[in-house]
């Protein structure tokens, strides 16, 4: 008999680059597994024999049709009837609860991110709205907190911001998954292409970015800036259309969906530099951007804010430069970019496959339990 594993997603897409290329992949190269993953329906049509891909329906996501969208999930894990369920989404959280109650299915819950701080401390929301949501997602992670069979971390820093995760966790990082093409790009040291990829906010920095862009053009001005990913904020979205108009040099191709991974990993072949101008905000206090393992993998130089968090690291590796993108007038531009970088063998920490027995094991320990 085979072993049925769901892996559940709700606003990421159903073929999303943490639950269906690197944990299902993982899983279902284990013959005795049979892996399922629901989400976000996807316009990248994709193939493997081995998972079954269960797109929701298009729906808003806010509003009714996101809950005829849990109505949906539940149906699906109805009809699938996995053994364990890995739900990463809080939308889901009862729904899946609610299966195990009446199922019996063990629940891993795959938290990418500490949710409630990302609530409180980003402004994807107005004043008094984001700290209500983040109080009622909070209160349902503790409330619901004791019928998880186990919980996957992210980050390592979330072993001490989650006090209701107890003993039972495991941490298992975003890193990359080995690049399949090797990032070739041509020599042009008067026309370099920067890239700002995945989450586009104020939080991340993307204005720092831009403002870090229209310096180096004034040393390199055919340099160009390309910016590709999800950015849900729609005055910021509405402010990049017109910025990208005005400047024919900046390459705009963010949605107010999240993007094909693929897509991201085209961008990262063509780019010269990767930039992650992250600000000091407190929902990212210790935690790693999943672009320093992906844009190190591909070996792209990252130009990345001054943090303590990855700085040492950064620096080891001799993948990148840590600046301050408040203070550019330090710069000197005509030398910054004549740096060599990757002139050593990348550890094997960054890559994917260094957690997959973790992965293994957390599984393992649920079908015995």
């Amino acid at each position: 008999m085979k072993r049925k594993i769901l892996i559940a997603s709700f606003l990421k897409p159903v073929n999303d680059i943490r639950s269906y290329e690197k944990i299902a992949k993982s899983l279902a190269s284990n013959s005795t597994n049979e892996v399922y993953c629901i989400g976000y329906p996807s316009n990248i049509e994709l193939s493997d024999n081995k998972i079954k891909l269960l797109p929701l329906s298009y729906f808003n996501k806010s509003g009714f049709g996101r809950l005829r969208a849990r109505w949906e999930a539940f149906k699906l894990y109805v009809k699938v009837k996995p053994e364990v369920i890995i739900v990463n989404s809080p939308d889901l959280l009862f729904v899946t609860c609610t299966y195990k109650i009446l199922f019996g299915a063990k629940i891993i819950y795959d938290i990418r991110e500490n949710y409630f701080r990302n609530l409180w401390f980003q402004k994807n929301y107005f004043w008094g709205l984001r700290h209500a949501l983040a109080l009622l997602v909070r209160t349902k992670e503790v409330f619901l907190s004791p019928l998880f069979t186990h919980f996957i971390l992210a980050e390592k820093v979330y072993k001490q911001q989650l006090s209701f995760i107890g003993r039972r966790h495991t941490i298992i990082e975003n890193k990359s998954l080995p690049p399949k093409i090797n990032r070739t790009p041509a020599k042009k040291p008067d026309s370099l292409t920067f890239l700002i990829s995945g989450t586009i906010a104020y939080e991340y920095g993307i204005i720092e970015g831009v403002y870090f862009y229209k310096n180096v053009v004034q040393f390199l001005p055919n340099s160009s800036l390309k910016i590709i990913g999800h950015c849900p904020n729609k005055t910021l979205y509405n402010n990049l259309k017109i910025l990208a108009n005005e400047n024919t040099q900046i390459n705009l191709k963010i949605s107010s969906n999240p993007v094909a991974h693929v897509k991201i990993e085209e961008a990262i072949l063509e780019a010269d530099f990767g930039l992650l101008p992250y600000q000091n905000n407190k929902s990212f206090s210790g935690k790693w951007p999943t672009k320093i393992f992906e844009y190190m993998a591909h070996q792209l130089p990252i130009i990345i804010q001054k943090n303590k968090t990855w700085n040492t690291f950064i620096e080891d590796n001799n993948a990148g430069i840590s600046i301050n993108f408040l203070k550019l007038e330090s710069l000197d531009m005509s030398t910054f970019f004549k740096k060599e970088f990757y002139n050593n063998p990348l550890p094997n920490s960054i890559y994917w496959t260094s957690l997959e027995a973790k992965l293994t094991s957390v599984i393992e320990g649920c079908f015995e339990k």
